[in-house]
C-alpha cells in the first residue's frame, strides 16, 4: 500500500494555518485537503513532485474543490502562497505545478518502486534464459 509521511506537526504548522486562513476554512479541513493532495500525488506526481500536464482545474477536481474559476484560483493561490504547491512555467509559458518538497515526503516510496521495477525486469530476463 502506498504511503507518504504525515508529520504530527502538520495540523498546526504555520503553512497549514496560512492555507486555512486564505481559503477561509477550518484548519482540520485544510489538513484533509493536504491529505487528499498528498495521497493523489502518490499516483499523479513525479518523483520530484511535478504534476505533469495537470491544470489548476485538474488539481481542484482531484481535491473535490468547487469548480468555479474564482474558487479554483483561490485554491491554487492558497496552496502556492502557503508553500504546499510550487508553480513555474514551461517553455511555452504554461503553468507547471509541483508539490513542494515532495521527494522529502514520498521519495522512499518512489525509490522502492524503482527498485521493484528493476528487480522484476531482472526476474523476467532470468526466466526467459531459463525457458
Amino acid at each position: 500500500m502506498p504511503w507518504f509521511e504525515a508529520h504530527d506537526t502538520m495540523s498546526r504548522h504555520p503553512k497549514t494555518l496560512k492555507l486555512a486562513r486564505i481559503l477561509g476554512v477550518d484548519r482540520r479541513y485544510a489538513v484533509g485537503l493536504l491529505h487528499d493532495l498528498f495521497s493523489w500525488g502518490l499516483y499523479a506526481a513525479t518523483k520530484e513532485g511535478e504534476l505533469p500536464d495537470m491544470t489548476k482545474e485538474d488539481i481542484a477536481q482531484a481535491l473535490d474543490w468547487p469548480s468555479t474559476p474564482k474558487k479554483i484560483d483561490t485554491l491554487i493561490t492558497a496552496l502556492t502562497q502557503s508553500g504546499y504547491l510550487d508553480q513555474t512555467k514551461d517553455g511555452t509559458g504554461r503553468p507547471v505545478y509541483a508539490i513542494h518538497d515532495w521527494y522529502d515526503y514520498a521519495g522512499k516510496l518512489f525509490d522502492q518502486r524503482e527498485k521493484n521495477r528493476e528487480k522484476n525486469r531482472r526476474l523476467r530476463e532470468k526466466s526467459k534464459l531459463d525457458a
